[in-house]
């Protein structure tokens, strides 16, 4: 290869648009998929909000698994080496394509809804949904090691490029996808998709590897100005996750439930949970963090105000709760952001993100409805989360915890004064 023709894929390689389009598409797949085997799956078992919690645990643990397999490639040294083994498992997760819905479980079981639905959306879906969960990473991990390891290019703003896809995707569905094209059509067509997605994923590791070379290899230990996490470090990712997860969840059983039932209504939470990690993700972020604490601080206190008044009007309830559960998700991820850890420990972060977005999204899909006899999980979690608010500095006066508790005491007065009455 001329002395040129290396310099130009070597500038190929280190272009952040192809980079950025990898996300961008993986990105718009699993959103796209989302709704389309709620489609193909949902029917059978009724529409309710214990349903699609269920269904959102499990692409929250499909996630999970995804962001996990492309943090144990890391430990593989060679990108060369990483690229293939990744090209493979696009490959074999491809095998149960077409999309369609398994038969292997049988007919839907009365006594264990949520199990028959996990298990047929784990064999219908769950290898190609996890590979193509970790490209976001494991994607940004590369970047890491090529573009930021040369010019000093921040990878974590790829992942706002990554929820600008699912975003897109999201809202594509309803509008597009849906009226244009049927069942089959859609299974079909997303399977098309997903195999130009090799290609482009192809490309990528092409002009990556080829660049790999001139990189320092990938190292797993702790400088002095790169540090690895302490535990401190990944419980408070894991926290900050698991709000904004359990918030969504939480605020669209409240509204479908308490407030209107009307279709596709789950959409525009998750909407929502997409637009805070595409500001707090972001180089330039529409809204700066003392901005949102303030919003934040006055959303909550209006949807605390209103909780007990579920026959107030419409509109009303629908701005407050979503403003407070819009405010408070972008709150936690601006914090994330902030504690986000040097690129060499980049799928660490997204692993315990993830995880964090399992637990949040578990305890309102499998925890919540043993224990409470209502929508009690969405207010109980709007509270704790103004406990990761800062702090400042030093220790908390005294009168700063007389404050809280008496603030605690008000919000329970509250409603059960207004049922009292």
């Amino acid at each position: 290869m001329s002395t040129q023709d290396a310099a130009a894929t070597s500038a190929a390689a280190r272009s952040p648009v192809l980079f950025a389009l990898t996300i961008f598409a993986s990105a718009s797949l699993v959103f796209l998929v989302e709704p389309m085997i709620a489609k193909l799956v949902l029917p059978l078992l009724g529409g309710g909000p214990s349903v699609w919690n269920t269904s959102l645990a499990f692409f929250q643990t499909a996630l999970l698994a995804g962001y996990g397999y492309a943090h144990l490639l890391q430990r593989v040294g060679s990108i060369r080496m990483q690229a293939g083994i990744h090209l493979a498992a696009l490959l074999l997760a491809a095998l149960v394509l077409p999309l369609h819905v398994t038969g292997v479980f049988g007919a839907p079981s009365s006594e264990h809804p949520a199990l028959w639905l996990l298990g047929v959306m784990t064999v219908s879906l769950g290898a190609p949904f996890a590979v193509l969960s970790a490209t976001a990473p494991l994607v940004q991990a590369w970047h890491a090691r090529t573009l930021h390891a040369d010019t000093g290019s921040e990878p974590y703003a790829l992942y706002a490029a990554s929820n600008l896809g699912s975003l897109i995707a999201l809202l594509a569905y309803p509008i597009l996808v849906e009226p244009l094209f049927s069942l089959k059509g859609q299974a079909l067509s997303w399977s098309l998709g997903y195999g130009a997605f090799i290609l482009l994923m192809g490309a990528l590791m092409y002009f990556v590897t080829r660049s790999a070379g001139q990189a320092a290899p990938a190292t797993t230990e702790a400088t002095a100005d790169d540090p690895a996490p302490t535990w401190r470090n990944r419980l408070t990712w894991v926290v900050l996750a698991a709000i904004p997860s359990s918030l969504m969840m939480g605020v669209t059983t409240h509204l479908t439930t308490d407030v209107a039932s009307a279709p596709f209504i789950w959409v525009v939470p998750l909407a929502l949970y997409l637009i805070t990690f595409i500001i707090a993700f972001s180089t330039k972020p529409a809204m700066s963090e003392a901005t949102t604490l303030i919003l934040q601080a006055a959303a909550v206190a209006a949807c605390a105000s209103i909780l007990p008044f579920k026959a107030s009007n419409l509109f009303l309830q629908l701005f407050i709760h979503l403003s407070a559960f819009f405010l408070t998700a972008l709150m936690c991820h601006q914090a994330l952001v902030a504690h986000r850890p040097a690129p060499s420990h980049l799928t660490q972060f997204y692993l315990w993100m993830s995880f964090g977005g399992v637990v949040g999204g578990g305890f309102n899909a499998f925890l919540a409805p043993v224990i409470f006899n209502n929508v009690w999980e969405y207010p109980l979690i709007l509270a704790l989360a103004c406990l990761v608010r800062p702090w400042g500095e030093g220790p908390v006066e005294r009168w700063r915890w007389v404050t809280f508790a008496l603030g605690c005491l008000a919000a329970v007065a509250a409603p059960v004064a207004t049922f009292a009455a």
